[in-house]
């Protein structure tokens, strides 16, 4: 998610929207979505400021401003990949409007119905592949 023009997204308004939608700050000042309420259970995705290190410093959030932030999953990882790219998305969405961002895709264009769904196929294609190594 990126700011639109000049602009910078609040870190302040930033933290209350990722609390919202269910993610922790945690491992390596970041956030994180896990797939229940402990902090032990598996991890579905993460978000990273866009700036490096990539870290926020919770202390200081009502301080903070940054250009934009990154959400992140690992393959393998959450027990269901699908639904946790799909609760990754809907939060990037909500931080995107919330925030008045845009949801951009790895290359830095606006990600699209078609980008998203080509994520959705690489996911389904590792799945298949993993599925065949444990045959």
């Amino acid at each position: 998610i990126f700011a639109k023009t000049e602009a910078q997204l609040n870190g302040g308004d930033l933290l209350r929207v990722v609390l919202a939608c269910g993610m922790r700050f945690g491992d390596m000042d970041i956030f994180h979505r896990h797939e229940k309420k402990a902090d032990d259970s598996q991890l579905q995705f993460s978000m990273a400021n866009a700036v490096k290190p990539g870290t926020f410093d919770l202390e200081n959030m009502e301080q903070f401003h940054t250009p934009g932030v990154s959400f992140f999953l690992s393959l393998p990882g959450p027990s269901n990949s699908m639904k946790a790219f799909d609760y990754m998305l809907e939060t990037a969405q909500c931080l995107a409007k919330n925030l008045n961002g845009d949801l951009q895709d790895e290359q830095h264009s606006v990600m699209t119905k078609q980008t998203i769904e080509h994520t959705r196929q690489k996911i389904r294609d590792f799945e298949r592949r993993q599925l065949s190594l444990l045959r």
